[in-house]
């Protein structure tokens, strides 16, 4: 018996755009509960030839960052000593494809991860700059704990680990080249990994969320050094939470723009005329997110 389509459901794939094969694939996807895909991000303390022991798929991924490995399904990377050791750091594929949009921006002098627990976009960024001014950020003193052991464990260079309000960087002055800000939202891909989360397809859950992501950008973009960079992402689809929260900054920040990212031109969102960008679990890259790029023009 097929399974009657619940209003949030509909809702989101009306928000989508998505409709007939397009809409019952994603909804397929978050009842089945199996996107889920790990990919391992080398940390600091691995050499640079080193391989991860257990065997690895070699696929054409162009978007995928150095020093990243996507394991042959079935394989625990979590069970082998060198994780335990530090030499790589384990999260979901679409993690790591949130990540792309840094392909297109210089290594920064300055940079703070915003919403940085449990530390997996600290981890990507230091495995493609190795940055030595990063400030990793996380208000919540029990997730802070996490991050820090995670930075810890992993020997992360230079980073420090603090936690800050985002209106209390604002008020601080100071300022930073790039900011990353993996946004809290309503984690509606949760649901595709088989994560229970009760609540995240409702109105009031994805509007508060919204909310509160605007609330946190308008406080990075008072961080952000002319010339600089915010990286946005979430682990939820609906555009409320992605794609209008970006056109709310861009309309108020006139001296903002988006920026294109040749490498995820397949995954381009036709919901909004500036670039933006959607992964879904149909893709076969874990279970999905949003990502946009932020550039702060350079005064003149």
């Amino acid at each position: 018996m097929q399974q009657e389509i619940t209003t949030g459901e509909r809702r989101l794939c009306s928000r989508l755009g998505l409709e007939g094969a397009s809409a019952e694939h994603l909804l397929a996807a978050m009842r089945a509960g199996e996107s889920s895909r790990s990919a391992v991000v080398l940390s600091p303390r691995a050499a640079a030839d080193y391989e991860p022991p257990f065997a690895c798929c070699h696929e054409p991924v162009p978007w995928l960052p150095p020093r990243v490995y996507l394991p042959k399904p079935g394989v625990k990377p979590t069970a082998h000593p060198d994780y335990a050791a530090g030499m790589y750091y384990c999260l979901d594929v679409s993690s790591c494809w949130e990540s792309a949009p840094l392909s297109v921006v210089p290594a920064p002098g300055r940079s703070l991860d915003l919403c940085a627990a449990p530390g997996g976009k600290t981890m990507l960024m230091a495995a493609r700059y190795l940055p030595h001014n990063h400030t990793a950020n996380e208000v919540n003193p029990s997730r802070r704990g996490i991050l820090k052991q995670n930075v810890e464990q992993c020997g992360l260079p230079h980073v420090t680990v603090c936690g800050l309000r985002p209106d209390q960087w604002a008020r601080s002055g100071e300022l930073f080249d790039l900011l990353l800000v993996d946004a809290p939202c309503s984690g509606q891909s949760l649901l595709a990994k088989g994560i229970r989360n009760p609540g995240c397809l409702s109105t009031s859950m994805v509007n508060g969320n919204a909310k509160r992501q605007k609330g946190i950008l308008l406080s990075a973009v008072q961080c952000t050094a002319p010339g600089g960079y915010i990286l946005y992402s979430t682990c939820t689809y609906d555009p409320e939470e992605n794609e209008k929260v970006m056109a709310y900054i861009l309309k108020r920040k006139p001296d903002w723009e988006a920026v294109e990212v040749p490498l995820l031109e397949g995954y381009r969102s036709h919901l909004v005329p500036f670039p933006a960008y959607r992964l879904l679990p149909e893709h076969g890259y874990g279970a999905g997110g949003f990502c946009c790029l932020l550039h702060r023009m350079p005064q003149s």
